[in-house]
């Protein structure tokens, strides 16, 4: 099991900033946020691609997943719209082959969120419909999609392991994997047990504290859920993938590294 840190917590400063950090508290794993300031497909990708690849490699360093910002930027795989939705698959695609080029074989994907005026059947058919055909892309090019519930306050599609589990059954392909966040696994009222109790494998794991009642994903021990407890059940379980700090608010963004160290070090103390 490994601790990665992730650059969404040093959006206010430079790339370079956030490798030197990670380096600096000796972690080798990175999860790569793929938006502004630091990498977005439709801004002079290939060269910035390149100078990443460049930096990361410096440093000895591994992209353990490439993660497209699909929660604030104008994309949503359930769209009602149909030329949204083709344009938001023709995103996720261009983000498929900016890992690839990153050296990463995981990308890490949502269900986008429903129409209200529309069921919420209508729109899981668009969804499952959009990652049937990010799916097959993934299969040809070798790259496994990292499917990640979200919160009620992010989607109204999957938000739990049950709707992970019927969507995984329903592309029926081995690109797509399953994955935890512990903010909207908590909201969802669900442990780690509930996930490996229904579905085959893990692939990845978001790693943050939240306050049980909205989507803060907070540094350890900043919130109320039991992190510690689902380390432990990732241990009995036998997971060998990554943790990710996936940590995000004002507070943090302005002293990131301080909030990934303390994080790591409580982390560690566990001997996990």
């Amino acid at each position: 099991m490994k601790i990665a840190g992730m650059n969404i917590t040093f959006r206010h400063y430079p790339f370079r900033y956030f490798l030197d950090s990670m380096n600096h508290l000796g972690i080798s794993s990175i999860e790569l946020w793929a938006g502004e300031p630091h990498m977005y497909v439709y801004r002079n990708a290939l060269s910035n691609i390149r100078s990443i690849r460049k930096e990361i490699k410096s440093r000895d360093m591994n992209i353990v997943c490439y993660t497209p910002e699909q929660c604030v930027y104008p994309y949503n795989i359930a769209a009602l719209d149909s030329q949204w939705r083709k344009e938001s698959i023709n995103y996720f695609i261009e983000n498929l082959y900016a890992a690839l080029e990153l050296e990463t074989n995981m990308i890490l994907i949502t269900s986008g969120i429903g129409d209200f005026s529309v069921t919420k059947e209508e729109s899981w058919k668009f969804a499952s419909d959009s990652i049937f055909q990010l799916s097959k892309i993934a299969e040809k090019e070798g790259v496994n999609l990292a499917l990640e519930p979200l919160t009620k306050f992010e989607s109204n599609l999957i938000t739990d392991s049950r709707g992970l589990r019927r969507m995984i059954e329903e592309i029926n392909s081995p690109s797509l994997k399953g994955m935890i966040d512990t903010v909207a696994m908590q909201l969802a009222g669900e442990t780690p047990n509930d996930y490996f109790s229904i579905l085959p494998e893990l692939c990845h794991f978001h790693l943050v504290d939240g306050d049980s009642q909205s989507d803060a994903h907070l540094a350890l021990d900043d919130g109320v859920l039991k992190w510690r407890e689902y380390l432990t059940s990732l241990h009995t379980h036998g997971y060998q993938g990554t943790c990710t700090l996936e940590i995000m608010g004002s507070n943090y963004y302005q002293n990131p590294q301080d909030a990934i160290m303390q994080s790591v070090q409580k982390v560690r103390e566990l001997n996990i």
